[in-house]
């Protein structure tokens, strides 16, 4: 009977039947097949995952291109032009047409 340690590894290929190679991330990229990304990048970029799949839908996958655009929507929603704020006519002024 041959004993092998438990962390040896068969040097044929084709023998490891039990061992899987897990992919690191892209880190560069987000994958939308990935819940664990999904989730990371919708509390990162305190945005829903729906609207996290529209941002992808139009530039891309890119995290830079992603927050670039985040970004920009937050700063328009933000910088919207309010109405002028127009003070009340004193006693002797006409009121404004």
């Amino acid at each position: 009977m041959e004993r092998r340690s438990l962390h040896a590894v068969d040097p044929q290929p084709g023998n490891a039947a039990m061992q899987r190679i897990k992919h690191p991330p892209i880190r560069n990229k987000i994958s939308l097949a990935d819940p664990t990304q999904v989730r990371a990048w919708t509390r990162r970029l305190a945005i829903s995952a729906d609207s996290l799949k529209a941002v992808i839908d139009e530039v891309g996958n890119s995290v830079a291109a992603v927050t670039k655009e985040v970004e920009l929507q937050r700063a328009a929603h933000s910088t919207s032009p309010a109405p002028p704020i127009q003070s009340p006519p004193t006693a002797g002024e006409p009121a404004p047409a």
